[in-house]
Parts: C-alpha cells; structure tokens; sequence
C-alpha cells in the first residue's frame, strides 16, 4: 500500500533532551502567550501536556487516577528525554475550574486561589521529584505572571 500524505514536511527523526515538561490547559485562547513565552525562554524541545485545567492535574485532580497519569508522564520524561524542569501553568476564566463567576467575577480572588493551587501543585511534585526544578505561573489577557 502506497502513502498518501494529507500534508508534507520533514520532521527531525534525532534524540532530542527536553528544556522542560509543561502542564498548560487544554483552552487555546492562551496557547499563543504560552508558544511566545516558551520561545522567548530559548527553549528548543519541550514536552508540553495539556489537561483540563494545567496545573489542577497536580493540585486538585478530578480522579487521582488522572495525577497518577501525569506522574507516569514525567517519568517517562526524565527517563526519554532527560528532562530537570517542570513548568505548570493555569489561567484566568478557566472553566475546569468553575470559570470567573466562581469567583464572583473577582480576578484578585481568582489570582489568589490560583496562586494556592500551584503551591499545592508544586509541593506534591516536589515530594515525588525532588531532583526536578518546579516553576508556576498563570496566564491572563495581558500575559504570563510567574506565582512559585
């Protein structure tokens, strides 16, 4: 059976060791602050995740059969690509998290909760990963604010 390909572009098939595993959420409206960001960091291969939510996988997950996926994820990470950052993020008006209203509209309230949940979400990777450096930040319509 012969290929037909939809689209064509060659694709670097070498190793690669990765600057960082990034956990954002799936919501696009902020995927090109995070591309932005990234790029301006230098960084040249990340492994990037994007569950519901981002950084509520570690900090609040709905199931923690799903954290525990994202665990195995890193791991696979360190183990293929070498990875020794991890780089969570989560954003303003997020409706894995109940949206702006569940915090009555109030974006200081918003920000602060955030803020919480990346400690939470910082501090549990930090007890399975000691070796890895864990940073949070949060995305709102103006850019990226680094919270840990």
């Amino acid at each position: 059976m012969q290929k037909e390909y939809v689209f064509k572009e060659k694709s670097d098939l070498g190793h690669y060791s990765a600057d960082a595993f990034t956990v954002r959420c799936v919501d696009d409206r902020f995927w090109k602050s995070f591309k932005h960001f990234i790029a301006s960091l230098g960084y040249e291969h990340i492994d990037p995740k994007s569950p519901a939510g981002g950084a509520k996988i570690f900090a609040s997950p709905e199931f923690e059969s799903d954290r525990d996926f994202y665990v195995r994820e890193i791991e696979k990470s360190i183990q293929l690509h070498h990875v020794k950052r991890v780089m969570l993020f989560s954003h303003t008006h997020c409706g894995a998290y109940g949206g702006i209203a569940r915090f009555h509209n109030s974006e200081e309230k918003e920000f602060a909760f955030h803020r919480e949940e990346h400690k939470k979400a910082k501090a549990f990777l930090k007890k399975k990963f000691p070796q890895l450096e864990i940073e949070t930040y949060f995305i709102d319509g103006e850019g990226i604010i680094r919270t840990q």
